[in-house]
């Protein structure tokens, strides 16, 4: 081929490459982005593990958790602090994705997928200053006392399993703050009990000012999670979220998270 025919079908054909790269960007331009996924939590009010800030939006260590392993998935990820009743079911309807705390049990299983654990509790039993119980693994010796609890919730359920076969009788109460104070001021009877988590119990017993309580024995160590609602939440999703935060905590990050709370964070589950 001639050069002056060389150099014009050079020409042509950087033009047409031109053209094409030009096409392609409009093309581009002309597709909508990608959506962010969006996902959409329920959580109530539960010192020392979500708190409501002053404009109401929820805060708390199983929030900022919750946001660091969002933020690793790039999901846009909204948080609602409700009542635990209508937050609960809520979640189990699938009207939104997710809800946190939640404690790992077949009864949750049942509506949840439940990621691995995020921070260490315990349940414990309360009584009142000076007396001589002492809870050590025997559940025959709650016979005949009435054992306050906050439900429906994990404790709730706890508590149901703990007496079950045992004379004792059970007062299910709106929240935490009821047991502790109905405790405090004899309405469980002289040897009433209260079963409350260990850090919430502490929390608001400083916060209400109650001196005059005492724990009495563990009855369960566990462990809070996020739980993604079966109903709209796809195994694959909930095994995003199990990764990341293993993830986060093997990397530190979860530790460093919880830190200023002072409460212990579970030990990392890989998925």
């Amino acid at each position: 081929m001639p050069p002056r025919e060389i150099a014009m079908a050079r020409v042509a054909w950087i033009r047409g490459r031109s053209s094409a790269a030009v096409g392609a960007g409009l093309l581009a331009l002309a597709m909508p982005a990608q959506a962010q996924v969006v996902m959409r939590f329920v959580t109530e009010v539960f010192p020392p593990y979500t708190y409501a800030a002053p404009d109401g939006r929820a805060a708390g260590p199983m929030l900022e958790v919750l946001q660091a392993a969002c933020a690793r998935l790039g999901w846009n990820c909204l948080v609602e602090v409700l009542p635990w009743r209508r937050a609960l079911g809520m979640a189990q309807r699938g009207e939104v994705e997710g809800i946190f705390t939640v404690a790992d049990s077949p009864e949750r299983r049942q509506y949840f997928h439940v990621s691995p654990p995020v921070i260490e509790a315990r349940y414990v039993l309360w009584a009142r200053l000076g007396s001589s119980f002492s809870y050590a693994g025997d559940a025959q010796v709650l016979a005949g006392r009435t054992i306050g609890a906050y439900g429906p919730s994990a404790t709730a359920l706890t508590l149901e399993q703990l007496i079950d076969g045992v004379a004792a009788r059970s007062e299910i109460e709106p929240d935490n703050r009821t047991v502790l104070r109905k405790l405090s001021v004899g309405r469980y009877g002289e040897e009433g009990l209260g079963l409350v988590n260990e850090a919430v119990a502490m929390h608001l017993m400083r916060e209400d000012g109650l001196r005059n309580l005492q724990p009495a024995g563990v009855v369960k160590s566990f462990a809070y999670s996020f739980g993604l609602s079966r109903q709209g939440v796809e195994p694959a999703t909930a095994l995003a979220l199990a990764k990341a935060l293993y993830e986060l905590c093997r990397s530190g990050r979860t530790a460093e998270l919880l830190k200023p709370y002072g409460l212990p964070g579970s030990a990392c589950q890989k998925p």
